[in-house]
């Protein structure tokens, strides 16, 4: 990566310096810029943009009359004073520490062939950060981008774009080390030609593209013996000599040999072509002892990465016959492959290790690392280690905590990793205060932050703490419309024998700003109307950060792009901005089919077809059929979400089941209407109607009445209405939030139909997060069906509980009430009730798979026969679910264990659940 951005430096910073006209940039002469590593995720290809993107970037700012810090001073201040993540504040911090003036920072995404960038400018002590966002088909574009990036640096710092001086020449050999070559006079008249002679293998131009005397040019001895060590410095010649004939300037060359095959020996773990790919010099190349060297760096680098770290590569060359010719031989000793053997930390005295280690990346390897992935070395991980453990001392109120870069040792047997730590004194809270622009009354502003808390509980300083309530106040600000509020922080010390900080937070509330229009970005097939309706901030609405929030949120339920980012455009005016939106699309329709199973429709065979947003307008369509031996099913569904960009939605399913029960088979045709309105930002209310046309068959003589009543042909005519609250932060996966819903039907009972009963159901769902990997479902349902004439309530309208959904380890029939009068048959509950608690951890959240240990309760019983009875028939399991959001759907795989006995007064075992693919 390192050679390709020299490359593209070459090809344009070269020309930049020879064309470029000096402009005066005086004013900024001396001006410090600090380019911190950016945040990277690209392919093998680039293993090391986080440091090679902004030392390109500093090469540009030299050019640009700048003074950048060098990286590895940038990447040091990181290490030593940062927390491995960068924002607004801690890049002014470090850019204090570092001396500097403007502050650069940001990410690099590799995307295909070509890039994104996002970066910020961050002046240091005054004025407003500048975001610069460059993407690009290709990465030869990169040095073009990172100029871009430099003349707005020295736009911001007032620079201009004067180049600063040419570099220096990298160091030539001694003169007595340099083939002889003839002693030039100063020439008078201009060079009629420069020429370069004596190439077997090379092109002529890639000489001269390396000269800086031109014709018509009247060089003197010494700028021609500069050019002389230039051609030298190439690496591929033996002899270099410079003459004058007449007024033409010759340099004479003697090539190296030319590399006629590359063969590579004793590599076992890497393949051949792996290694050939790896390197720069290619057949037919003349040799290059400096290019070779690199080579030899990348392939025990290549091994490296493969856990050889004693690889060593060695090169040597067999002459042809006649000599013009070469044979390169690669020669590798791979050596053992090394795991990590040993991770010390010395130095510790109250940090606890046990809760350390959880932080690290590098851990020794066990008997589980084929799973885990655990005992690799890999160099990312050594930096972010160092920066793991610093940051986990700064949690624990150890400020001055000092860790050292690693001792790695490389053993026969393995590897041997060593952190050397100077933890210092461990520091407790004894103030908060607020400096700056200060919005509301002291309590209103300690209310906001956690750190007071910290301090009334006399608990340690937290880094981590702090820099979440510089989030926290960052927000409230922008809540209250200063949409580029900066809140720093400050850690001091106070003197005395007992190690005591204040904790500070100097806000900078800046101008409060007012949104001027909306601007939508990056939607090739939604409509701009589509996007908009979501947004909760307006034209001429005052900025709110909450709103903001809360419409990325609501953009994102859509579930119509894969990424949605807003940025904020200054129109000339402090208290305005332009707010724009900036969607990236993703597939909204899907074409499936496949073989799903389940423990209730067992094997069954699915298919579908579905667009989420049809025209470009939001609706929702979906045609799908499902057949199994207990179900046969086809549906089409459509809704539209937003009826003439209102708020109402309206959706219609019109649908065929046929179903088998145990005691009966039941062929329905129906349609369902149903209407939705918002009342408030999460509460819903709708209504809707129901009517389907069934047909009751297989029923036997003796069956229970809540059967043969409805023997042959019958209707259903019901209505029913619902209130949904839902405050989730995510429609598939929720990690934070709850969901209340309120559900009731009337059947029959005035409506028409054959079918009277009164359902209702409440169903309540919390979700508690540590993190995005582990959360905690607490779920709580509870129903009952009334009859609202004589009639029977048919049992297909009753409740059946058991199964995946309800109560895992029991079947459906191993808690349904029976008609005892007869012969037992199962008529389902008019009243039920369900608990389920959930512990969902998502250990591979990519692939959505997640293991989910959980505790289930409930109960399902016929208030006529067993209304005493409720305590006697809660039941109880436990067990372990796998879930997996496969390509067909999601799959369920559940363990569960009764820990009471069932409705027939048996002790069930386990019971394995299994639910795979898309059931209707």
């Amino acid at each position: 990566m390192k050679k390709y951005l020299r490359r593209l430096s070459s090809l344009f910073i070269v020309p930049a310096l020879l064309l470029v006209c000096a402009v005066t940039a005086a004013n900024a002469a001396g001006q410090k810029v600090l380019v911190l590593p950016f945040q990277a995720s690209t392919g093998p290809e680039m293993p090391n943009a986080s440091q090679d993107v902004p030392q390109l970037i500093c090469d540009q700012l030299a050019q640009n009359g700048l003074s950048p810090i060098p990286m590895d001073k940038a990447r040091g201040l990181l290490a030593r004073g940062g927390n491995g993540s960068v924002d607004l504040a801690e890049a002014r911090r470090l850019g204090r520490m570092a001396g500097a003036d403007l502050v650069v920072y940001g990410n690099f995404s590799e995307q295909g062939t070509g890039f994104s960038m996002d970066t910020r400018l961050v002046p240091v002590e005054e004025g407003q950060a500048v975001p610069a966002r460059f993407e690009r088909d290709s990465l030869i574009a990169l040095a073009e981008c990172a100029s871009d990036l430099a003349g707005r640096a020295a736009s911001v710092m007032g620079a201009g774009s004067a180049p600063a001086p040419a570099a220096a020449p990298a160091a030539a050999p001694a003169l007595d080390q340099m083939p002889d070559f003839v002693p030039m006079q100063g020439t008078t008249k201009g060079l009629a030609d420069v020429q370069v002679r004596g190439l077997q293998v090379m092109d002529p131009d890639v000489v001269l593209t390396r000269l800086t005397i031109r014709r018509g040019d009247s060089p003197d001895a010494d700028a021609i013996n500069e050019e002389v060590k230039r051609i030298w410095e190439m690496g591929y010649f033996n002899d270099v000599r410079a003459t004058l004939e007449g007024n033409v300037l010759v340099f004479t060359v003697s090539e190296k040999p030319r590399i006629e095959n590359i063969i590579v020996e004793g590599s076992d773990a890497v393949d051949a072509d792996d290694v050939l790919a790896a390197m720069g010099t290619r057949s037919g190349n003349v040799l290059n002892e400096q290019l070779i060297s690199d080579d030899l760096q990348k392939i025990n680098e290549l091994y490296r990465k493969e856990g050889y770290y004693l690889a060593k590569a060695s090169y040597r060359l067999e002459s042809r016959q006649g000599g013009k010719g070469a044979v390169l031989v690669i020669s590798v000793e791979e050596g053992n492959k090394l795991y990590i053997k040993e991770v010390n930390i010395d130095g510790i005295k109250e940090l606890d290790r046990g809760g350390l280690d959880k932080y690290l990346a590098l851990r020794p390897r066990t008997i589980l690392s084929w799973f885990t992935g655990t005992g690799v070395l890999k160099d990312e991980y050594i930096e972010r280690d160092t920066n793991a453990i610093a940051a986990y001392g700064l949690s624990q109120g150890f400020v001055d905590i000092q860790v050292s870069a690693p001792d790695i040792q490389y053993k026969e047997d393995g590897i041997y990793i060593t952190f050397l730590v100077n933890e210092g004194p461990r520091y407790k809270v004894r103030d908060v205060k607020f400096g700056g622009d200060v919005i509301d009354t002291e309590d209103a502003m300690l209310a906001q932050v956690e750190m007071d808390n910290w301090r009334d509980d006399n608990d340690y300083f937290s880094v981590t703490v702090m820099q979440e309530d510089t989030k926290r106040l960052t927000n409230y600000y922008a809540d209250q419309g200063y949409a580029f509020a900066e809140v720093d922080t400050r850690i001091l010390k106070v003197d005395g024998d007992e190690p005591l900080v204040d904790v500070g937070y100097q806000i900078s509330k800046k101008q409060k700003v007012f949104i001027r229009r909306l601007i939508v970005e990056g939607n090739v097939k939604t409509r701009d109307n589509v996007i908009l309706r979501e947004m909760r901030l307006g034209d001429g609405d005052m900025y709110d950060g909450a709103k903001l929030r809360r419409s990325t949120e609501r953009l994102n339920r859509l579930r119509y792009f894969s990424a949605v980012d807003t940025e904020l455009v200054p129109t000339g005016k402090d208290d305005e901005v332009d707010l724009k939106v900036k969607v990236n699309e993703t597939n909204t329709g899907a074409l499936m089919g496949g073989i799903g199973y389940s423990t209730y429709y067992d094997v069954g065979v699915s298919a579908s077809i579905m667009e989420r947003n049809l025209f470009g307008r939001g609706y929702w369509l979906q045609l799908q059929g499902f057949f199994s031996w207990r179900r046969t099913s086809g549906i089409l569904s459509f809704t539209n979400p937003r009826v003439y960009d209102t708020d109402l939605s309206i959706g219609n399913d019109l649908y065929y089941v046929r179903d088998y029960w145990d005691d009966f088979t039941k062929e329905t045709m129906g349609d369902t209407i149903n209407f939705s309105y918002p009342v408030g930002e999460y509460t819903s209310v709708g209504i809707g109607y129901r009517l389907e046309r069934y047909y009751l068959s297989d029923v036997g003589d003796d069956a229970s009445p809540y059967i043969t009543d409805y023997k042959g042909y019958n209707w259903t005519s019901a209505i029913n209405a619902r209130i949904l609250r839902d405050t989730t932060d995510a429609r598939d996966r929720p990690t934070k939030g709850t969901i209340a819903r309120l559900w009731a039907e009337y059947g029959g009972g005035g409506l028409g139909g054959t079918d009277n009963f009164i359902k209702a159901v409440a169903d309540w769902q919390g979700f508690w997060s540590f993190n995005p990997e582990n959360t905690i479902h607490l779920r709580a349902r509870v129903g009952g069906v009334f009859q609202n004439t004589d009639k029977r309530v048919p049992v297909f309208e009753r409740f059946w509980v058991g199964g995946m959904e309800t109560i895992r380890g029991f079947s459906y029939s191993d808690l349904s009430p029976r008609d005892k009068n007869y012969g037992g048959d199962q008529i389902g509950g008019d009243r039920m009730g369900v608990v389920n608690l959930e512990y969902v951890w998502t250990f591979q959240k990519d692939m959505g798979l997640a293991l989910v240990p959980f505790i289930d309760a409930g109960f399902n019983i016929d208030s006529k026969t067993q209304a005493n009875d409720l305590y006697d028939k809660i039941v109880y399991s436990a067990g372990l679910e796998l879930r997996w959001r496969s390509p067909m759907g999601d799959l369920r795989i559940a363990y569960g264990i009764p820990l009471s006995k069932d409705y027939d007064n048996e002790r069930e075992p386990g019971r394995l659940e299994f639910s795979m693919g898309q059931f209707f």
